[in-house]
């Protein structure tokens, strides 16, 4: 008689609310887990250093009120079945002061976690563990970011919490060649290579043929001016009237400062922020449009991104027109659907992409993308922790 495998208790420490105004990897990664684990989702242990903002306060009483056991308001993102989400009131300073008593309250927060039947698995998304990996039998690093080098990080905080768990990693994940660098650089001494994938089906679903399209150009994401290149829309903005429409979908500043000047100047120049969508809201609306854009500004930062709105765009059927981020420049050469070029030139390439185009244009885009879904993926990394369970046994 064959004996089930028990099922894995999965911590995952994520560097986001659960409920934060757009889905991102971690987010996904969850959903996919939750269906062969029991997941504990870990809410952002606050790797930036908050700011006397209204964001920030508004987030540090929602904070509170939530690890009070106070009643918040419903869940705008749906909840994997069986899964819990736990969030943790600690001090958003990890530096040698304060580890004692984050070490605490973070241990505190995951007793159950802790007391759990084996095997444990920890699946983080920070570097800043207080030691959780101790009390794992399978940990994984899933580094999305050049986290480090975003404005307000703590990078000594992020830089130890990588060398400490170095040494302590089964595989460690990276979303982009530069990330991938990074890592090793660091001393993981195993690394996969996951470019971020979509939620491909969402937006593939609501796409509209051809004829149903408008000369409309979408960007959808976080507006913040640490990514965009707020200069750019302009020109971008300036270059569409009389020939389109610029539509900015998203909210203003998740993670830190303003975008309320930058978002007045687009719309003096013609520019239209329609708020921040659910997936589904954001997929019928790209489904009218013609181009994805990925105006980002090239930074120490965002050397590490790897888009996942360029496989929505891609999915919606739109031709997507980026800066020259890595990530996206290699994409561009396997996907003659996707452009990059300089910003000088970009007013120009919008323009000439902005041509009506065949039901088989559009068709042949969505195609570009199936493979890069979150069904395949969520089966790879799946296998994957299988994999290192049945190494670990």
């Amino acid at each position: 008689m064959v004996t089930a495998s028990p099922v894995p208790n999965v911590l995952m420490l994520g560097t986001a609310e659960w409920d934060s105004p757009i889905a991102t990897n971690q987010h996904y990664v969850a959903r996919e887990l939750a269906q062969g684990t029991k997941v504990t989702f870990v809410e952002s242990l606050g790797l930036r250093r908050p700011r006397f903002s209204r964001d920030d306060l508004v987030r540090m009483a929602s904070r509170v009120r939530k690890a009070a056991g106070g009643r918040e308001a419903p869940a705008h993102r749906p909840r994997p079945a069986g899964a819990q989400i736990v969030s943790p009131l600690v001090l958003p300073v990890h530096r040698t002061p304060t580890r004692p008593l984050n070490r605490a309250l973070l241990r505190r927060a995951t007793t159950n976690w802790l007391s759990s039947s084996r095997p444990r698995v920890l699946w983080t998304f920070t570097p800043v563990t207080y030691g959780l990996e101790e009390a794992a039998d399978v940990v994984v690093y899933h580094c999305v970011d050049l986290l480090a080098t975003f404005p307000g990080v703590d990078a000594v905080a992020v830089a130890g919490g990588e060398r400490s768990l170095s040494s302590r990693t089964a595989v460690a994940i990276a979303t982009s060649k530069a990330v991938q660098e990074h890592l090793v650089t660091a001393g993981f001494p195993r690394v996969e290579l996951l470019p971020n994938v979509a939620d491909v089906s969402v937006f593939t679903a609501a796409s509209r043929p051809a004829a149903d399209r408008r000369p409309t150009v979408l960007f959808s994401g976080n507006l913040t001016v640490h990514k965009l290149d707020v200069r750019l829309l302009e020109s971008v903005a300036v270059a569409l009237r009389g020939h389109g429409e610029l539509l900015l979908a998203g909210p203003l500043a998740a993670g830190g400062g303003s975008f309320d000047a930058e978002l007045r100047r687009l719309e003096e120049l013609g520019a239209r922020h329609v708020g921040t969508l659910t997936p589904a809201q954001l997929a019928e609306l790209a489904g009218t449009c013609a181009v994805g854009l990925i105006p980002y500004e090239i930074n120490d930062y965002t050397r590490g991104v790897s888009p996942l709105k360029c496989f929505e765009y891609l999915s919606s059927g739109l031709a997507v027109l980026s800066t020259r981020l890595p990530a996206v420049t290699e994409l561009a050469l396997t996907n003659s659907h996707v452009a990059v070029t300089e910003a000088d030139g970009f007013p120009a390439r919008l323009l000439d992409l902005l041509q009506p185009v065949t039901d088989a244009v559009v068709d042949d885009r969505m195609a570009s993308a199936a493979e890069h879904g979150w069904a395949g993926r969520g089966t790879l990394l799946r296998d994957l922790l299988e994999t290192e369970l049945v190494r670990g046994r």
